[in-house]
This record gives structure tokens, C-alpha cells and sequence, in this order.
């Protein structure tokens, strides 16, 4: 059996989005408030702009957390960084911005939390958001309190990481299931799967934890979920931290 390195150091649940049920998801203060709720480790995506900048933000387009409309990818930073991203959730964070991924490694080096950074794949993006993001990685080699968990759910894009570093934890996730995913986390070397938590039964955990890697499961807010998950061997959850899952976190 192929022994992966430990990865003891992710706790059991994780922030999705940062403490997105308090704040708005994917900005400096969702961050903020997974911190002071006690998260140690924050979950977060990264996609390009027009001007190839990595920036932190999950949909592709812009409609349901900015003020902004059409794709991230056709807008440039300098206009992105424009955008309020926080009144859709509520007035008191009128004008929080989106991020590049610089400017959240910073925030979570100054804050003492590590990351779980999934990269968002687009078509022909994919070879360059996998570059830019190795780019700034490396320009942080040393800052991280944890060595960061990479995911993503484009094989391609986990391949580029692995390509050029054998190094980093890289994670692949599986919102649906797939019947050959050991043969492809075997080619990425990847150290954990990432699952749709709808999708695990106690079967495909064990058959995850057999190849000796992490069982990560997205994305629970259920306190009687996350406990049979538990019980099943999952080592971690994601969580958009609900009242009941905070009271998991330590």
C-alpha cells in the first residue's frame, strides 16, 4: 500500500467559503468570523480574471455575489476589485471586496489560518490558472502555518500542480461518483478525495481510507450527518459553519 504524508494537521471540520452563514462567502470577513468562531482551517475558490490575476470568488459569474453581471473571466481585476461583494448578503458589509488570492494568503498568514484552496476550472483556462497559482505558492513557500491542501475537481488542472511539484497535498473531488477515481488519484498522488456528501455511503468511504488517503466530505451543516460520516471514517467536513456544526469545532 502507498503511504501518503500525514495530514493530521486538517481538523474535522473545515469553513466553506469561510463562516459563510455570518458572512458574506469568500471575503476577508468570512475569514474573519471562521477565526473568531474558532475554524482554524478556511476552504476558499480561486478563478482568473481577464487579466489573468487570481481572484477569490466561487461562481463563474458575477450576478449572485457582486453587484456586477457577466463572467469573472471578462472583467479586469482593476474592475473586479470596483465591485461591492458583500450587500447581496447584508448592508452591514457594503463594499466588501473580492480578493486576489495574494491578498487572502496574506489575511490568513496574519490570522493564523490555513487553507484549502480549490481551483476553479474553466475551459482553455486550465494550464493558466494551474501556472498562476503555482507562481504564488511558491512566491509564499514558507509563510503558510499549514502546508495548504490544493483541490479541484478538473483531473487537468491537478495534473499541472503534480506535474510541477511532488510535493504539494493536492485533493480530488468528486461531486458525482467515479468509477475509476483511484486509478486517477493514483496518477495525481493525490493525499484525499473530496466528496459530495450526498453521494458517500460507509462502502465508498472505506473504500477511499483503503488507499490510505483523507476522506473530505462537502458540504454539512447537520450535526446527526456529520456524526454518522464520522462514525463511517471520514476524517473532515466542510461546512458553511451552521450554529450545530460550530459546536463540532476544537
Amino acid at each position: 500500500m502507498r503511504h501518503f504524508p500525514d495530514l493530521h494537521i486538517i481538523p474535522r471540520v473545515i469553513a466553506h467559503r469561510g463562516a459563510n452563514r455570518f458572512a458574506p462567502e469568500n471575503t476577508l470577513a468570512a475569514f474573519l468570523k471562521a477565526k473568531q468562531l474558532g475554524f482554524h482551517w478556511v476552504e476558499f475558490d480561486v478563478m482568473l480574471s481577464a487579466d489573468h490575476e487570481l481572484v477569490v470568488i466561487h461562481d463563474e459569474e458575477l450576478k449572485r455575489t457582486t453587484n456586477g453581471h457577466g463572467q469573472v473571466i471578462d472583467w479586469s481585476y482593476s474592475s473586479l476589485k470596483e465591485l461591492d461583494a458583500g450587500s447581496w448578503f447584508d448592508s452591514q458589509f457594503s463594499g466588501e471586496k473580492i480578493s486576489t488570492l495574494q491578498t487572502v494568503l496574506d489575511f490568513l498568514y496574519e490570522h493564523g489560518l490555513s487553507a484549502n484552496i480549490e481551483i476553479k476550472a474553466l475551459q482553455n483556462c486550465n494550464a493558466l490558472v494551474a501556472s498562476k497559482v503555482l507562481d504564488v505558492l511558491h512566491q509564499n513557500t514558507g509563510r503558510f502555518i499549514s502546508p495548504p491542501l490544493i483541490s479541484s475537481f478538473s483531473q487537468e488542472v491537478l495534473q499541472i500542480i503534480r506535474r510541477n511539484n511532488p510535493h504539494y497535498l493536492l485533493s480530488f473531488l468528486m461531486h458525482e461518483w467515479i468509477a475509476d477515481w483511484e486509478m486517477i488519484c493514483n496518477e495525481l498522488q493525490s493525499v484525499a478525495v473530496g466528496v459530495n456528501h450526498h453521494i458517500l455511503d460507509q462502502k465508498r468511504v472505506q473504500a477511499i481510507k483503503t488507499t490510505d488517503r483523507q476522506v473530505l466530505a462537502y458540504t454539512v451543516n447537520n450535526k446527526k450527518r456529520a456524526a454518522q460520516l464520522f462514525a463511517w471514517g471520514v476524517d473532515a467536513i466542510f461546512s458553511d459553519c451552521s450554529q450545530e456544526i460550530i459546536n463540532l469545532v476544537g
